[in-house]
């Protein structure tokens, strides 16, 4: 049997960043709840790539009787669809799992979470730096990554929304295959992100609205993109994107020389600040780290 709504399905997919195995089991599990509701054991395979689903159930009540093909399984409403994908969201609470959490309270300088039936909290120090500052409103739905900790106190499982992981996770969910090399600075407020021209080129259509939702959804204050090298000699590749880094992330900066293993930058006399220069040459050297700083 053909998937009617394929596009659809396919598309709820996309936006919970699901792969499409993951998506297949789901679809599969809502048929197979389609016909327990009428006490009915049915099994059904789902194969999203040739878009169609092979189901059969027993002629009796429970295991009894034979399997009988059926032609026409009952297929789930996209509410369902939905539903089930929302119940294996959880699974097995595995660390590292994203999730979406409804804002429940507040602990101890940390927020708690409520995810279906489940209380996660996210302790002060794994707080988004968007989050430390102004604490999001009871209600507000976020993005969160499970830890394989728990909280002594409450028993809660305790999740994060800061982090290398946290935000490499997250965007790989949004933007599956785009990313080649991510870095965090400034106390994990901001993220310098890798990728081919043409991933980059569509994060910043329509003045870059993809960005500024990401940097809403991550907690994040700042995202910088730089474009991979794409020539076949990687010390020229390097360069580039060395140069595309200091460009993005600081314009007015001039490079005065740029080997293998050294770079000299002139900052702007009239922007000397010390915090931003710290913050600036803290990324540089993580991007960098072979290359020896000489900042004028």
């Amino acid at each position: 049997m053909e998937i009617v709504n394929l596009d659809t399905v396919k598309q709820i997919g996309t936006e919970y960043g699901w792969p499409e195995d993951q998506l297949e089991s789901a679809l599969a599990t809502s048929i197979r709840l389609n016909y327990v509701e009428r006490d009915q054991l049915v099994e059904a395979d789902v194969n999203l790539e040739l878009g169609s689903i092979t189901a059969r159930r027993r002629t009796g009540h429970g295991e009894r009787g034979h399997w009988v093909d059926i032609e026409k399984p009952m297929l789930p409403t996209v509410k369902q669809l939905i539903e089930v994908m929302e119940l294996l969201q959880y699974g097995d609470g595995a660390p590292g799992r994203i999730l979406e959490g409804v804002v429940a309270g507040y602990r101890d300088g940390g927020v708690i979470y409520r995810v279906q039936e489940n209380l996660l909290l996210v302790p002060e120090n794994l707080l988004s730096v968007m989050d430390y500052h102004n604490r999001p409103e009871l209600g507000k739905t976020q993005v969160l990554a499970l830890c394989a900790s728990k909280d002594r106190e409450s028993g809660m499982r305790i999740a994060t929304r800061r982090g290398r992981e946290f935000v490499a996770s997250l965007t790989e969910c949004y933007y599956p295959g785009c990313i080649s090399g991510i870095w965090m600075g400034a106390s994990n407020s901001w993220a310098v992100i890798r990728m081919s021209a043409e991933d980059m080129s569509a994060w910043l259509e329509n003045d870059g609205v993809n960005i500024k939702h990401l940097q809403d959804v991550l907690g994040l204050r700042r995202i910088t993109l730089l474009p991979e090298g794409i020539t076949d000699d990687d010390q020229e590749n390097r360069d580039s994107e060395l140069k595309h880094f200091i460009n993005n992330a600081w314009r007015d900066c001039r490079i005065r020389q740029m080997e293998p293993e050294l770079i000299e930058i002139v900052t702007p006399v009239d922007q000397r600040d010390p915090r931003k220069l710290r913050t600036f040459t803290s990324m540089l050297k993580k991007i960098a780290p072979e290359r020896e700083q000489q900042i004028y």
